[in-house]
């Protein structure tokens, strides 16, 4: 948990041009130009940050209420089970969540228009 912690402090401080999601979305040069501004205004900065941890802290609040079965998402749910891996298993790539989130992004957009 407290390294969850410490990456939403960590990209919440980090004001990147590099984004990755939405899949295939970039910034604009006025975005980037604009951001690089805030820079200069210590005040806008610290909003920014502040708005952008508690984001990044509601999602994953929401991911733990879907794990701990606390919440009753749209759509069919069966539950979430995490499991420790036994030191002789290995993991199959196509169930790394991480791979999986942005290869979905597709779907919900789909599902959402």
């Amino acid at each position: 948990m407290l390294e969850i912690h410490n990456s939403i402090n960590s990209y919440s401080n980090e004001l990147s041009e590099d984004i990755t999601y939405p899949p295939g979305s970039e910034l604009t040069e006025a975005e980037k130009e604009e951001l690089r501004k805030i820079n200069n205004n210590s005040v806008l900065k610290s909003a920014l940050q502040k708005i952008t941890a508690d984001t990044a802290a509601s999602v994953v609040f929401d991911i733990f209420c879907l794990i701990d079965g606390v919440t009753n998402p749209a759509g069919e749910w069966t539950g979430i089970k995490l499991e420790d891996m036994g030191e002789d298993e290995e993991l199959e790539s196509e169930e790394m969540l991480h791979d999986k989130f942005y290869e979905t992004y597709g779907d919900w957009q789909e599902n959402n228009e």
